[in-house]
């Protein structure tokens, strides 16, 4: 389980030098669970970043009255996300209970031991049992639609449609979910779960108007699936509606990175000329998110509990950007070879982009099925290549999604140039370096917090994060972006200011809205007060799983063997993941 800050309210608040101080707060292994009727069922809305100040805000002006009412007659409050507040780790705590540490999904990607390459994870990779499995292994039905984290599908008592991770086009492949049959039956009447029909990766001069219609009516037609899902699984059960739905929706969070900017007036990225259109949009969305709360709500009845939920929260983002790896080579912790040229990872990331900017879809990931060493590998180029591993003492993946940095171990690295005996050492120099690093006129440091990743996670799969945990500072109330370092082309700062024309984000500069380590919880009807007490993520599935009659005790099976992703299915997962920002 990830452990506990002192205060869960600060996370990221505590100088270099501070050490976690850890309550455990373990929860012991699961008995053998009884099957048992469930009390009342469970509705779980999933809005990805969704931010609680933002529902406030729209729900007092009378924007939501569905969140509203939940808002005034329930329960609500900040959910402390995992650490990173990221989508695969977050989602995978709230499915197992259990952290990052030891449901081992840390980001979309892991570094490969041993090599300086990486390769995709997917649910496969991740241990502990789910809320689905658990609550179908007990004799109940389950609906989950639009869940990260869950591709491939687990077999449950009635439907899984996994969520934009999973290696699919546009619209979800039947093949793609738990029950092909079930879902192409609904598919029919309803139209499908809709996934990608906005290309994120490429912003040409009406893109922000476009994706401003789009993502409400998507919230629309992923409402009208789900509500065709409702009744369809009613008939094949005799009237009786499924024991859980879970439906997460991921357009509050893409709202968010494209369109805070234009949401928030104060934001240093804010374009005074943006359209109506465009500083509406994150409202709208809202708006459509809070229709399908109500629709869904009365479609399950007024016996259901419940549950709004987001995996972290979302803000504005800092006009600065931080490449990591460039200040570690400007601190001589980490080398490069010497090059004539353009080096290899900038050949590599400037090909891959240009082809995801100008490629449309099909033909962009047709580059990567064709390359010879596959998504996985180009990626690894753009993120290793070109360093000269004898020299070099510390590196980082240079991911926004997972802030860390690795040490260069011998023994463990390839070509590891730090002895065994000098880990501590060398990973005192690097929280060194990083602490020292300020903002221009010594505003505030880059770096709030910066730890071994021993003191922030527990768990059998600890060695899946980088050595170092790094929490970014605030940079006057707006999150700094991590960004790749551009190796040979253009600037050679560490910490770069954008400039007008870079401000509406995109790949090299980062989105305009980054997360936030708090999410929300919002509960209502039968039970809602049991949740009142829950603050994290991790901790809510044990709640939940007691508010139906069932053990509220993880379960820690080891994860079955890892099923890799074929030639196109990693393509067209690294295309969407780029698209949506995830990968620079």
């Amino acid at each position: 389980m990830q452990r506990r800050p002192s205060d869960p309210t600060r996370l990221g608040s505590a100088s270099r030098d501070s050490r976690c101080r850890i309550g455990q707060n373990r929860i012991p292994l699961l008995r053998a669970a009884r099957v048992r009727d469930v009390r009342s069922p469970l509705l779980v809305l999933g809005l990805d970043g969704a931010s609680l100040d933002v529902i406030r805000e729209l729900a007092a002006a009378g924007r939501l009255p569905t969140l509203g009412a939940w808002l005034r007659d329930g329960v609500a409050g900040p959910l402390a996300s995992t650490l990173p507040p990221m989508s695969f780790p977050a989602w995978s705590s709230f499915l197992t209970g259990v952290g990052p540490g030891e449901h081992g999904l840390f980001d979309f990607t892991q570094k490969i031991e041993g090599a300086y390459r990486l390769r995709f994870v997917n649910a496969s990779d991740r241990a502990g049992e789910t809320i689905f499995s658990r609550v179908s292994r007990a004799g109940g039905t389950v609906l989950a639609l639009g869940m990260p984290a869950t591709w491939p599908p687990e077999r449950v008592r009635g439907l899984l449609v996994p969520g934009f991770d999973a290696p699919v086009s546009v619209g979800s492949d039947a093949e793609a979910c738990s029950d092909p049959a079930l879902y192409r039956e609904i598919e029919e009447r309803a139209g499908p779960w809709m996934t990608a029909d906005l290309a994120e990766g490429a912003h040409d001069a009406g893109w922000h108007e476009r994706a401003a219609e789009i993502l409400p009516r998507r919230v629309e037609k992923k409402t009208r699936f789900a509500i065709e899902a409702l009744r369809t699984l009613r008939q094949r059960n005799a009237g009786r509606r499924p024991d859980v739905v879970c439906v997460v929706f991921a357009e509050s969070d893409t709202v968010a990175h494209h369109f805070w900017r234009d949401h928030d007036s104060s934001s240093p990225r804010h374009d005074p000329l943006a359209s109506a259109l465009r500083r509406g949009a994150l409202g709208a969305v809202y708006e459509a998110l809070d229709a399908a709360c109500g629709e869904l709500a009365e479609a399950m009845g007024s016996e259901a509990l419940r549950v709004v939920v987001s995996d972290h929260g979302s803000g504005g983002a800092s006009r600065r950007i931080v490449h990591l790896n460039r200040h570690l080579e400007q601190a001589g912790l980490l080398r490069r070879r010497p090059r004539s040229g353009l080096p290899l990872d900038s050949l590599a990331r400037l090909a891959r982009d240009a082809a995801l900017r100008v490629l449309p879809p099909g033909a962009a990931q047709a580059i990567f099925r064709r390359a010879r060493a596959g998504a996985a590998r180009i990626e690894s180029a753009a993120r290793f290549g070109g360093f000269d591993w004898s020299r070099t003492t510390a590196f980082s993946e240079e991911a926004n999604t997972q802030p860390g940095v690795w040490l260069n171990l011998a023994g463990r690295e390839a070509r590891g140039s730090v002895a065994a005996q000098d880990r501590e050492r060398a990973l005192r120099d690097v929280i060194d370096v990083l602490g020292e690093w300020r903002l221009p006129g010594g505003e505030g440091c880059v770096v709030s917090r910066v730890r071994p990743r021993e003191e922030v996670y527990a768990g059998p799969f600890v060695s899946r994060a980088p050595d170092l945990i790094v929490e970014l500072a605030d940079d006057a109330g707006y999150g700094l972006s991590l960004v790749p370092t551009p190796w040979g082309v253009g600037t050679s700062e560490s910490l770069r200011t954008l400039d007008l024309a870079e401000l509406g984000g995109g790949r090299g500069r980062g989105l305009g809205g980054v997360h936030r380590p708090d999410g929300i919880l919002v509960a209502a009807g039968p039970g809602a007060q049991t949740l009142a007490s829950v603050r994290r993520i991790e901790a809510l599935a044990p709640a939940l799983l007691r508010s139906i009659g069932l053990d509220e005790r993880p379960s820690r099976p080891s994860p079955p063997a890892p099923r890799g992703f074929t030639a196109d299915e990693e393509a067209e997962l690294a295309a969407r993941l780029r698209g949506l920002g995830y990968l620079e």
